[in-house]
């Protein structure tokens, strides 16, 4: 494995922390067992995969990650994570967004529709867009390795970004408090988590790392869309140092 590889080179020491797996609760390796909740499940399972872990590399703090954070249901977690890293993924006006073109988003199915694309999303398509019918990803992998629907490549890859942007800058005040309260609450009832725990926490975007620092968080990502092949990365760098530097002087 990758972990030993790195400590048969004297470099383990580089490493801040290991997942066992990213979104756990999002994938198929734990099923759905008729198990009431989103966490119980994975009790089990994870227990198991984080002790080995730890048993092979005992210096290297290991952990596993959460797509959605469900507030209640965090002491369902197993103990031995060392790190609490939760991703805060707070649809709001986007979800809004999502249902009105006749997509699903998180746990949320697609509504049922009549046609799809929706006459919705055909208005804000560019003129080249191909019929659903003819479209397929460039990749064939790429509906194969993930549980992500054709029809949202097709909306991603063929919506005008200037119509897309422009609903949601004409919609996200109806959303905008919500979106900053479920944020609050899910910092707040992480670090909580993390402090009965004495583990550190970590998580993600300006609102919510002022919230994490305040709240104690070791470590705040701004988002997990800021990777060098993310456009933001050469659009918003001078914002994303700034952001960082408030991070980093904690």
């Amino acid at each position: 494995m990758s972990l030993d590889f790195l400590t048969d080179r004297g470099l383990a020491d580089h490493v801040a922390y290991v997942e066992v797996h990213n979104e756990v609760d999002n994938c198929d390796l734990v099923p759905a067992d008729g198990t009431p909740g989103h966490y119980a499940r994975l009790r089990g399972p994870l227990e198991r995969a984080v002790k080995l872990l730890q048993a092979r590399h005992p210096g290297i703090p290991v952990t596993y990650s959460l797509g959605e954070p469900w507030p209640g249901e965090l002491d369902d977690l197993p103990e031995q994570a060392q790190i609490a890293h939760f991703h805060f993924y707070v649809y709001g006006v986007l979800g809004a967004l999502y249902e009105a073109v006749g997509l699903g988003h998180g746990t949320e199915a697609a509504p049922e529709t009549a046609t799809w694309p929706t006459p919705e999303l055909a208005a804000m398509l560019r003129p080249d867009a191909p019929s659903f019918a003819d479209y397929q990803p460039d990749d064939p992998w790429r509906l194969a390795a993930t549980g992500i629907p054709r029809e949202l490549f097709y909306a991603h890859d063929w919506v005008d970004p200037d119509h897309w942007d422009l609903w949601l800058y004409e919609n996200y005040p109806a959303h905008r408090q919500a979106i900053r309260d479920t944020l609050a609450g899910w910092v707040d009832s992480v670090a909580e988590f993390a402090r009965r725990r004495a583990v550190p926490a970590k998580d993600i975007a300006e609102f919510v790392v002022d919230r994490c620092l305040a709240a104690g968080f070791q470590g705040v990502v701004l988002t997990s869309d800021a990777a060098p092949h993310h456009p933001m990365w050469h659009t918003d760098r001078d914002w994303m140092r700034r952001v960082n530097a408030r991070v980093s002087a904690v």
